[in-house]
């Protein structure tokens, strides 16, 4: 069994794929250990590095296949990056008075760093309107980013309608009784909601929440009492969808609103939004 002779040439030839890449290898150093070859180098930009191989005085280049180490894949910066190359693997036994090596490189980019998501904390003031004629006003907070979340309350400032003495149908009456109105009513509107908001891009956010709602018409009895019209009232379940603008720290929003899909308010907001870093 002959012993596998390796001369590592001194003037080690550098190549890339890249002609700005030429001298991204500096520092070459080769080191027979029985077996194996290692190989050291230094790497000045970030690359894909190959290792190839001649044995015909330079002819030729292979590729070295028995290979471990900063090799054949992308290597970052740095110095005494190790390849260890199995010769006999790749070349067989025998007597090889010259094998020159030869680095193919090529320059890859660092991938830029993904933009950063602003998260940000806004307040509007709002207004809104019934298909019934019942006005409110209040306000949202919120928070997002990717993704975030709002609370709002609304409120006409009446607030007959939350406890009435009894509820009638359409016509006032309540069971079979008609109670003796005065000629007074209230419009009651109060909305308590939450939900989630979701970005779609710099400016537009997309918003739907869900909660508590009250937009009812009530009636006075000649005995001070307030009877709720169910009839043209609604108690239970808000839903809401919109979207909210933010420019440059300027809000605006817009929504439609229902209580249990009966009665539909649209909502608009105006304020303002500052990031939270």
């Amino acid at each position: 069994m002959k012993k596998l002779s390796l001369l590592v040439l001194l003037s080690l030839l550098l190549g890339s794929q890249v002609a700005m890449a030429q001298d991204h290898v500096t520092n070459i150093r080769a080191k027979q250990e029985d077996k194996m070859v290692t190989i050291k180098y230094d790497l000045n930009v970030r690359s894909e590095v190959k290792l190839l191989i001649s044995i015909d005085d330079g002819e030729h280049y292979t590729d070295t296949m028995k290979v471990t180490g900063f090799v054949n894949k992308t290597v970052p910066t740095g110095k005494n990056k190790v390849i260890r190359w199995q010769a006999f693997r790749d070349l067989g036994y025998g007597d090889y008075p010259e094998i020159r090596f030869k680095f193919v490189t090529e320059e890859k980019q660092q991938a830029p760093k993904p933009k950063r998501i602003p998260r940000i904390n806004f307040i509007t003031l709002n207004g809104a309107y019934t298909n019934t004629e019942n006005p409110s006003v209040g306000f949202t907070v919120g928070q997002a980013e990717k993704f975030g979340w709002f609370a709002s309350v609304m409120s006409g400032f009446n607030f007959a309608g939350l406890a009435p003495a009894a509820v009638s149908d359409a016509e006032g009456f309540v069971g079979e009784d008609l109670p003796f109105y005065k000629d007074e009513y209230a419009k009651t509107v109060l909305s308590v909601m939450g939900g989630g908001v979701m970005r779609l891009n710099d400016m537009m956010y997309l918003k739907a929440g869900v909660g508590f709602g009250n937009r009812s018409l009530s009636w006075k009895t000649l005995d001070d009492r307030w009877v709720r019209n169910g009839g043209y009232s609604a108690v239970g379940v808000d839903v809401s969808a919109g979207m909210m603008f933010n420019f440059g720290g300027f809000v605006f929003s817009l929504d439609a609103v229902t209580t249990n899909f009966k009665i539909f308010e649209g909502k608009i907001g105006l304020g303002y939004s500052f990031e939270n870093r």
